[in-house]
């Protein structure tokens, strides 16, 4: 499955390692990483639990591990986020 190879590899975890983690087969883990089955969404739920990234991350569709939410941040925290936000891409690199 998209990044959860990577996910798994990074943490030193074997296939076997993580379906005991994941209560599934490692045979299961194997079809997920080849792409021959696609877990469900609890199970995509679960996988990213796991992993602490956003779900989007995890089928990769987004580069952002973990989704910041507004709460997180102070005023002056967003007001610089808003700021970057307007920055082209060429000035983004150089921040």
């Amino acid at each position: 499955m998209f990044r959860m190879k990577e996910l798994r590899e990074k943490r030193g975890l074997t296939q076997n390692g993580l379906a005991m983690k994941l209560n599934v087969s490692q045979s299961t883990i194997s079809a997920y990483e080849v792409d021959e089955r696609s877990p469900d969404l609890e199970m995509l739920v679960t996988i990213a639990n796991f992993f602490n990234v956003s779900l989007d991350y995890l089928i990769g569709t987004s580069d952002v591990k973990q989704q910041i939410t507004t709460s997180d941040l102070t005023p002056e925290e967003l007001e610089h986020l808003y700021e970057y936000r307007q920055l082209s891409n060429m000035d983004k690199e150089k921040v």
